[in-house]
């Protein structure tokens, strides 16, 4: 168990941030994004907090809005984004719940709610400690932070910067914390020390109990047939059905920007003849159409299933 003491220094970092974590005890290191981006440099950034002796924390930026079916999709491919850089299963992970890049925060507060709460459930469920990060207006106005502690306590990672955006600031002034419950974090600052990194301080102990767990992959055959295609993408022959956890796009090819056939809801039988990975992670499966087409969907994000195979 690793642990850090309440009024601890922290950093959290991104792809465009430096290593420079001088002084700080913890660092929330960004793991994903939506359904199809992970931080290339997250394993390094990890690797420089341990070495520091600081306490390696996830977080993933939302693109959920307010559906909650995609929400566990994100949470899903949160989890097997921190696993992949060695944060396993009793490490702190985080929603970064904010307005713009894909997500949108100014429908119904108790919808957002639902669908954060998705997210957290997720997880939760697969052994992650859950914290909700957002801005102290958002988590006044859209969020319902109630609802949110009732069910996962001290769980909020709050940014309020007294001084602005930009100015240099090495110590929180608490005459102007962001005041409300269940705080675990406060962001007080994004230019921590000059050092153009966000600065945090921790407001309860923080504590890491994360255990290995293991990855299960995908099942081969010693047999089966293999091929690639013209995009360099590995492709493995398996016939199955495969039935939708929630809303998934069906695609006239195996990538995100492939044009939309339909989005099949939850529920949807799929039959497939095919399954192929791509670099991001995710388990493209292949749908024989008529007239020798084919339509392609995401079944699998990492190791963690989107729905049921049969």
């Amino acid at each position: 168990m690793v642990e850090v003491a309440k009024r601890s220094y922290g950093v959290d970092v991104s792809s465009h941030n430096s290593g420079n974590y001088s002084g700080s005890k913890f660092a929330v290191v960004k793991v994903s994004e939506g359904l199809d981006y992970r931080n290339p440099k997250a394993q390094s950034q990890v690797s420089t907090a341990r070495a520091n002796s600081m306490l390696p924390m996830a977080y993933h930026y939302a693109r959920f809005s307010g559906n909650s079916n995609v929400a566990i999709q994100e949470g899903n491919y949160a989890v097997t984004s921190a696993k992949a850089v060695g944060l396993e299963a009793g490490t702190y992970l985080a929603c970064d719940y904010e307005q713009g890049s894909g997500n949108e925060t100014r429908g119904d507060r108790e919808t957002n709610t639902t669908a954060i709460l998705s997210f957290l459930d997720t997880i939760v469920g697969a052994g992650y400690k859950p914290l909700l990060y957002s801005g102290a207006y958002l988590m006044r106005d859209k969020i319902n932070t109630s609802r949110i502690l009732a069910k996962y306590p001290n769980c909020l990672w709050v940014a309020a910067y007294p001084s602005g955006n930009g100015t240099a600031v090495s110590e929180p002034n608490f005459g102007y914390f962001p005041s409300m419950n269940g705080v675990a974090i406060w962001q007080f600052t994004d230019n921590w020390r000059g050092l153009n990194v966000d600065g945090n301080i921790s407001l309860i102990d923080l504590k890491n109990d994360s255990k290995p767990v293991a990855q299960p992959s995908v099942a081969q055959s010693a047999s089966e047939k293999t091929w690639t295609d013209v995009q360099g993408v590995t492709w493995h022959e398996e016939h199955g059905t495969f039935i939708t956890g929630g809303a998934i796009n069906l695609r006239w090819g195996a990538n995100t920007q492939s044009t939309l056939i339909t989005t099949l809801p939850a529920g949807s039988e799929v039959k497939y003849n095919a399954w192929a990975r791509d670099s991001a992670g995710r388990v493209w499966l292949q749908q024989p159409r008529e007239n020798g087409k084919n339509g392609y969907l995401v079944g699998r994000v990492g190791s963690e299933p989107w729905g049921t195979f049969k």
